[in-house]
């Protein structure tokens, strides 16, 4: 997991990797920016994501500032907004009048006059806050997943077509679909150059993510909430959480067809401890297939230990693509 995290990182340092600036040079906002207009940014979910892209809005044009912050947690936003603001000085406008926490939070943020949204909170609670920001009309940028079942993903689907009708920024954090270099080659597999493809291999495989250890005080719920990705309901489990990311380019080379078959199996092998890892497997292995005949191949991880490896290999009939972390070669 560290050789991932590493290249990871340093890819965000690049500037290439998607963030939530890239949502202000969408055409409807990147007008107000001209116009001299200051857009406010709101940001609803202030973990370890929710203030990079925040942070990663601030520095994407002199017109913008932060003026709103929600989170369920007090003492989050306590320790991240320190933080925020020293990163981004006057951009950061925020007061005690536009801080906001508990579960409604997120209405509060959106409510309080700001032009843009970043959400960042579990993905269970994605499609709610989602369908309240298109409905008052309030620019988008949504981290991965879209939600953590199928009701949820066709809610964020209706939600996208009116979010287009409104002609509103509606733009996830699936980030290498706005990968320059990644856009090409995939461009190339749709024209033909690996003929038609026949086969997809895609590993997610690192070391075990962050866990929080249970605090005398908790209650249930708020144990759960402080340790979202351990817990289906609020993630999805980490091959929605996480390697996503894998799959979703295997449906990109086929040209965003939807498989007709899947199937997988999973299990426990080290997240043996429900206090800790609570209800997540540890590993997957799954197979798609599309009408075609073509196969996807998926396998991801989280077991510390073990070797570390994030790619996709296309087979098609006339050649290879194999795609490592950055480096793609066809």
């Amino acid at each position: 997991m560290n050789n991932l995290h590493s290249t990871r990182r340093d890819f965000v340092k690049s500037g290439s990797l998607l963030s939530a600036g890239t949502l202000l040079s969408a055409p409807h906002i990147a007008k107000a920016a001209k116009d001299d207009k200051v857009l406010k940014i709101g940001l609803v979910g202030i973990g370890g994501r929710g203030s990079g892209a925040a942070a990663q809005a601030m520095g994407a044009d002199e017109n913008v500032a932060l003026t709103a912050i929600g989170d369920l947690f007090e003492d989050r936003i306590s320790l991240r907004s320190r933080i925020l603001q020293a990163r981004g000085r006057d951009k950061y406008q925020v007061t005690p009048e536009t801080t906001f926490s508990g579960f409604d939070a997120y209405k509060k943020v959106i409510d309080s006059g700001v032009d843009v949204v970043i959400l960042t909170s579990p993905p269970a609670f994605r499609p709610e806050h989602l369908a309240y920001a298109v409905e008052k009309g309030v620019h988008c940028f949504f981290e991965k997943p879209v939600a953590v079942d199928a009701p949820g993903v066709r809610k964020v689907i209706d939600l996208a077509k009116k979010a287009k009708e409104k002609k509103l920024g509606f733009m996830s954090g699936f980030c290498w679909r706005h990968h320059y270099p990644k856009q090409e080659i995939f461009k190339r597999i749709q024209d033909g150059a690996l003929g038609d493809l026949r086969a997809m291999y895609s590993t997610y495989n690192g070391g075990e993510v962050w866990k929080k250890t249970r605090e005398e005080g908790w209650g249930d719920l708020e144990a759960q909430m402080r340790n979202w990705n351990a817990h289906l309901w609020l993630s999805g489990d980490s091959i929605v959480e996480q390697a996503v990311h894998c799959i979703d380019m295997m449906q990109w080379a086929m040209g965003e067809q939807l498989p007709v078959h899947a199937e997988g199996s999973g299990g426990r092998q080290v997240y043996d401890d429900p206090d800790k890892y609570g209800n997540i497997y540890d590993h997957f292995a799954c197979v798609y297939q599309w009408e075609n005949g073509a196969k996807g191949y998926h396998f991801s991880r989280q077991q510390n230990g073990t070797f570390g490896s994030y790619e996709l290999e296309l087979f098609g009939a006339k050649g290879v693509c194999s795609a490592k972390n950055r480096h793609t070669i066809i």
